[in-house]
This record gives structure tokens, sequence and C-alpha cells, in this order.
């Protein structure tokens, strides 16, 4: 069958208590499956529901979830990943964030929307998906000490099955640990990283999930509007020279450094010490001129762009090894950032991340926080077991991320992230720290040079980067398509005017690369994959259901106003380069009321009864009363 007219998209849930043992399917009933589709808007549903005020992190009682959307398993480039939804580490609040790859795609053919994860084991166990759905708890206390590359190919062998069979989302020994900033990564390089999720997944003593590839199919209402649909939303990406379907988004280095976003020196200067030779290495085609890669390549579910390769670096201190192609994030993390001009070095370090299971982004901001302490005296050699974290040093960025993730020495207190981290070292270190008030840390850039993006960050429910004003078509939100970076009054309006956007999209589990924020031809591909017509005002009306969610649970968690703040040196002033001299300081306190205020919540942050009520909320606005009062 390739079209129906009756609405087809029913999803069931593989609960699994880890305490127990118990595993059971679960379908989500009809209303529910329409008012939230799938990923962040039903994750941040059944975590507010289920998950008690004031549950820690760490908590058996706090759930996680790796869950699918209506699209995923299409014919839509990308749409193989997995969303995850959990109380997170970082902040003790909302946490949400995306891998792509396969391992949703593989979930869904086995018959499962997602997986509800809860309790916590008595010993260290992986959960086995086979064709048929049937899933079972086994030891994997034999994988223990492993990490995300050797956990997959420990895997494959024990259960006979090549990496195209199968489909492996694991922690690494940063996540046994329980580094508060601890990734989960899928198939050797997709990432879940942001707020913790991997250090929720090692408290319930989880090491892997592997899904087996089923034969079946996955029903769509109108798979010949669906297949459409990706074809019109593939071709521009494939239309642009020198974009991410040739070159992945290595060319971001060049692009940000030219506006003064790339993070250098711990957002010391904006100005890179490096030679033109040197500086040439960090792009697209540096990577496919002088590295092999992997025959034939490695490819996200339905896509063919050209990034996430597996190559072997064949020249520098590090020839030889066998890394995943690196993003534009693990590059500016531990390039500029760490003072290091060897585009090898660099990727070694954005390797050795992924591989140990730890997030790239607070990795590159704890790293370049250790450096400058170092250069200010902050910290010593002794402090540091001997190392000497000078400018340019990746290999004593090396041995202090193995640390962290197995909490040696220093390591132990840099697990705890950059916010909790300053404060446990002090002697100023807290002036030093890029990180916002809730906890968490920006992603790869000098936003100092993107106010709307270092707004978004710090007001952002899930302690991750929501809205990107800068590379999104605002056009769809009924706004101008080309703004200042520096207009406060603007970028408080459009980032109320555009909050649901992107959590519609990761309600559908979408990459954002293929769909490019497109609002409009999501709810079309929405549409047709559930046999429900959904409009971009429905959509956006699901993404700020989701949005309100997690603000309600983020205020029942202590998570108030005063966290929707940057951190000292994250709200500075940029010293030199294209921004030098322009300060978001004097007008935050301005942009925060205006943004609370067309989001419809109170001064203080609060969704407003009407806000909620008109979302279909109505328990959760009789539950914030006592917040309202005071109380």
């Amino acid at each position: 069958m390739t079209k129906t007219s009756a609405p087809v998209y029913s999803p069931a849930l593989l609960r699994v208590d880890l305490t127990t043992g118990a595993i059971a399917r679960d379908e989500v009933d009809a209303i529910t499956a329409r008012r939230c589709l799938g990923g962040v808007a039903l994750g941040a549903k059944y975590l507010y529901d289920e998950v008690p005020a004031g549950t820690p992190w760490s908590d058996p009682a706090n759930k996680l979830m790796l869950l699918t959307g209506p699209l995923t398993g299409s014919p839509l480039a990308g749409s193989g990943g997995f969303n995850v939804t959990t109380i997170g580490a970082m902040t003790g609040g909302a946490a949400q964030t995306q891998a792509q790859g396969s391992f949703g795609a593989f979930l869904r053919y086995t018959g499962y929307s997602g997986l509800v994860l809860q309790g916590a084991a008595p010993s260290w166990l992986y959960l086995l998906v086979d064709e048929s759905g049937r899933a079972e708890l086994r030891d994997a206390r034999h994988l223990i000490g492993l990490d995300t590359w050797q956990t997959v190919d420990a895997l494959c062998a024990e259960l006979g099955k090549t990496e195209k069979e199968l489909s492996v989302a694991c922690i690494g020994p940063a996540g046994e640990h329980l580094v508060r900033w601890a990734a989960i990564v899928s198939d050797k390089g997709h990432v879940a990283g942001h707020n913790g999720v991997g250090a929720i997944m090692g408290s319930k003593r989880l090491k892997a999930v592997v899904v087996l590839r089923a034969r079946n199919s996955v029903l769509f209402a109108d798979r010949p509007s669906l297949a459409a649909l990706a074809k019109k939303m593939i071709e521009p990406v494939i239309a642009r020279p020198g974009g991410i379907h040739t070159h992945g988004t290595l060319n971001g280095v060049h692009s940000n450094y030219k506006t003064g976003n790339l993070p250098v020196r711990n957002y010391q200067t904006a100005v890179w010490d490096i030679s033109d030779e040197d500086f040439a290495t960090f792009s697209g085609k540096h990577f496919h001129d002088h590295f092999q890669p992997r025959r034939p390549p490695k490819v996200c579910w339905a896509c063919s762009n050209h990034h996430c390769q597996m190559i072997t670096l064949s020249d520098g201190p590090y020839a030889g090894m066998v890394v995943e192609e690196p993003e534009y994030e693990q590059l500016s993390a531990f390039s500029a950032n760490l003072g290091i001009n060897d585009v090898t070095a660099a990727t070694m370090l954005g390797s050795t991340v992924d591989r140990l299971g730890l997030d790239t982004n607070e990795g590159g901001w704890v790293l370049s926080c250790v450096y400058e302490c170092f250069e200010r005296g902050i910290l010593t050699k002794a402090d540091l077991d001997g190392l000497e974290p000078v400018w340019g040093n990746a290999e004593a960025g090396k041995t202090l991320l193995g640390m962290i993730a197995r909490r040696e020495g220093i390591g132990d207190v840099l697990a705890e992230g950059v916010r909790l981290a300053v404060g446990r070292i002090g002697r100023g270190a807290e002036r030093v720290g890029v990180y916002t008030r809730k906890g968490s840390t920006p992603r790869g850039h000098d936003h100092r040079a993107r106010w709307s993006e270092l707004f978004d960050t710090s007001v952002s429910e899930s302690g991750a980067l929501d809205n990107t004003l800068a590379v999104a078509d605002l056009t769809v939100f009924g706004l101008p398509a080309k703004v200042s970076p520096f207009d406060p009054d603007f970028i408080a309006r459009a980032e109320a005017k555009m909050k649901g956007g992107m959590q519609f999209e990761d309600s559908m589990v979408t990459c954002r690369f293929n769909s490019r924020g497109d609002i409009a031809l999501l709810a079309q591909a929405a549409s047709a994959a559930t046999g429900w017509e959904i409009t971009v005002e429905e959509a956006m009306t699901i993404g700020r259901r989701a949005v309100n969610t997690m603000r309600a649970l983020n205020l029942r968690n202590g998570l108030d106003a005063e966290m929707d703040r940057p951190g000292p040196r994250y709200g500075s002033t940029q010293p030199d380069g294209p921004a030098a001299g322009m300060s978001i300081s004097p007008h935050y306190d301005s942009m925060l009321a205006t943004y609370y205020e067309l989001m419809g919540w109170d001064r203080r942050g609060v969704p407003l009864p009407a806000t909620l009520e008109a979302l279909g909320l109505d328990s959760i606005s009789a539950d914030l009363q006592p917040v309202r009062a005071g109380k």
C-alpha cells in the first residue's frame, strides 16, 4: 500500500524498567499522538506527567527517552535519527538533544517509535531489540571500560552481525563514570550530546541499546507525496556549491572566523594567530584532497550528503589514525579555541571526545578554561598531575579528556562541567569559564558576535541552542530575510516569534541540515506521513506546547528567570575582531522583558494561565499556581 486517506500514525513505545527487568509495549493514545507527534513534544509530556517534581537527574525515577517521529524511516534525507529527552545532568531541568544516523529508523522498523527507560539496573546491562521487535536485557559487564567504537565492534562480534545489520546507541567510559557532560553515541559518531544525557544512561547502568535491522516496512499515509516532498527538500541542499552536500560543515571554520563567530582562546580574543597555509587546511577541500574516505561511504538514513565519513589521517603526528570526518563543532572546539593550528591534532581531539562518550561543545569549553587558568596561574602543574596545557598543546588536551572520562585527578572536578568546575577551582576561575547560568555551555561559536544565538542559548529550556536566526529562513515566520546581528529589540521579538519552530522539527526528529527550518514543508511532510492535515499553525502549536511544558518542568525544578542569563565571560564584550566593542549586556534586561511578554509569560518568566490554556495545558496551569504566588 502506498496511499491511504485514513490516519495511519499510531506510535508504540517500548517501556523498560531496569530495576525490575520488566519490559512492556505501550500504545500511545490517538489524542496524545496528534497533539505531540513524537520526539521532544512527546518526551516533554511524558517527562512532566511521569517524573515527580524536583527529581534529581541521577535518581532512578528519572526517565530516559529515546524517541522517533512520524517521518522517521521515511524517504526524507536524514530521517533516521533519534531524540533524547530526560532531566539533564548539566541543568537539572529539561534536556532534549538529537543524533542523526540510522538508529531511529532501525528502531521504528521493529515496530516501536521510542524507548522509555526507567529505574536503575543492579549491574551493567544492554538492551537488545531483535528484527521481530522482541526485546531482552543482557549482561553488559564485559563491555565496561570500552569506548563507544570498541563497544560497537564487541557487540557486532557477539551477535554475529555487521555494522550494516544493527545499530548501537551506547555510552563510553564518561557515561560509566557519570561525567555530567557525557553523551550517547550511536554507530561510531552520531552523538546526542547536550545536557549530559550519557550520564543519565550511566546512572541506570545501561551500557547500550542494540537494534537489529528488520525487513518490515513503516506505513505512511501518502508515500508518493512524501517522496516528492523529500526530493523538493533536498534539491536546494544539493544545488549549493561548497555546501554540506559536498563538504559537510567543515567550511564553517572559515565563514565563522570572518564574522568573528569562531571562538579563539576561550573568548580572550577573536583574532586567530595562524598562517594562511595552516588556515587553508581547515576546509572541506583540504579534507577531501588529503584524507582517503572509507568505501563505501558511511551515510545517514536516506541521505547523500558528504559528511560523517570515516577517514584515515595521512599526514601529521597522527598519520594512520582512523577517525570520523569532523564537523564544524569539533574543529571549532579544538582548534583556535585551544590555540591549535594543526588540523590533524584538532581532528584527533574531536575523535577522542566521541570515543570516550563526551559532548564536543562542553569538551572544548572545559579544555579552553583549563588552558587559560594555567596561563593565568590559577591552575598549576601540581594541580594538573604534571601536565602543562599551554595553548597549542594537543597532547595535554587528550590526556585531560581521558582523566575526565574516568574521573581521575583534576578530571574529577572537570567532569562536573565548566560552571560547577570553576566554582570548585575558585581563585578567579569563575571569571574565566564560558557558560550560561543554567549550567550549560554554548555551541562552538563566539556568540558575542551573534547576539541572537547568545540570547537563545541563555533562555533555552533545554540548555542548548534552539533558534538560529543567522541561518534560518526568517520569512517562514513572517520576519525580514536579513537582520543585524546586534539589533536587541528585533532579536527578542524574533526569538519569541520563532519559538516552537525548532521544537516542531525535533518532534518530527528530522535533520536541520536538510529541512533548513522550513516549517511549511515539514508540515506538509507530516500530513503525508500521518494522514492528518497538519497546518503550519498547528505545527507551531505543537512546538510551543513542548516549549511551555519544558518551561513548567524547569520552574518546578527550581530554574527561575535568573537562570535565563549568560555567565560573566559568555555575556562579555568581544575585545577585537569584527564585533569589537559590541555588548549585549546593556540591552539584556529589556530583551528578556520583551521576550517574556511575547511568549505570554509574566515578568518572572512564568507562563500565564491564558497561554497554557490556549495550548490545552490546563493541568499544568493549575500546577504552576504556587510558583505564580511566589511559594
